[in-house]
């Protein structure tokens, strides 16, 4: 499940912020602070997204530098919500 969840969760982040290549995008890639486009308003608008494709809640405690730190952890935070 978690290759399926990264892959969504890059397709969600290639969508929100298109000014990166596809090959930018991996489990490593930095999010917070490193990419200058993921700011309030791409993160309300990802939150949005992995609420609606995983029929999760990400709730205001998720939200956070650590959850949002790499596509991993993004991906291992709708992991834990899904279960």
């Amino acid at each position: 499940m978690t290759t399926s969840v990264v892959t969504q969760v890059i397709a969600i982040l290639m969508d929100t912020i298109p000014n990166y290549k596809a090959d930018f995008w991996h489990e490593e890639t930095e999010l917070v602070g490193a990419i200058a486009e993921f700011d309030s308003m791409a993160i309300v608008t990802i939150i949005g997204e992995i609420e609606d494709r995983f029929d999760v809640i990400i709730d205001d405690e998720d939200i956070s530098a650590e959850n949002f730190a790499t596509v991993n952890t993004l991906t291992q935070l709708i992991v834990e919500r899904k279960s």
